[in-house]
């Protein structure tokens, strides 16, 4: 329910945030329907991998030194992969989740795909090896909440942070910048991105 109270600016920064995520979800639930109406929709590539996990990038060790939080991996099956980290309830730690899309324009293409709030605390990040990085910030009085976009050829990876409060958005940030140059790195070492023509093989 929103609060009456709160500052106009703040609400709208929290629903574009909130919103960002969520088409995200969707731009990714979309890529591997039918119908789905963002372009032209490349083929994952076949080697390696099979089926794309940001969560092979990052591990329990990585969210508890970057975010200070102890939490556990989700990271699905094979065939099913999901990407979440998550605390012991009533911790007071973070949520951590990535999830990925295959899209052939560039991260402002994919930008315009959820339309940017004017008042939104939008960052672009120096990513080493990235094709693009951005990082939107959104403070309220009771969580912080943290998404991050990074492009690596045609595989965009999305990573969303809620903290309650009290948090620390200057960690946040920065461990939002690491978790991004950690899915670059992961993504350059296995070809990702690439067209399938182009990706490695096995034994190259």
């Amino acid at each position: 329910m929103t609060d009456p109270m709160r500052p106009r600016h703040q609400r709208r920064t929290r629903r574009w945030a909130g919103a960002a995520a969520l088409v995200a979800v969707g731009l990714l639930a979309a890529a591997c329907g039918d119908d789905g109406d963002v372009g032209t929709k490349p083929d994952l590539p076949t080697e390696p991998p099979a089926l794309w996990n940001p969560c092979d990038a990052l591990d329990t060790a990585f969210v508890e030194e970057q975010f200070g939080a102890r939490t556990t991996k989700e990271d699905g099956t094979p065939t099913a992969p999901d990407c979440r980290f998550v605390p012991e309830e009533g911790s007071g730690d973070p949520v951590l989740d990535a999830n990925y899309q295959l899209f052939g324009g560039s991260l402002d293409e994919f930008w315009e795909q959820m339309g940017q709030g004017e008042d939104a605390d939008v960052r672009q990040p120096a990513v080493p090896g990235a094709d693009a990085a951005r990082i939107v910030v959104a403070a309220e009085e009771d969580q912080l909440y943290v998404t991050g976009f990074v492009q690596n050829g045609m595989l965009f990876e999305v990573v969303n942070l809620v903290d309650p409060a009290p948090y620390d958005e200057e960690r946040a940030v920065r461990g939002m910048r690491a978790a991004l140059a950690a899915l670059t790195r992961h993504a350059d070492e296995n070809g990702a991105g690439e067209p399938a023509s182009t990706a490695p093989s096995p034994s190259s």
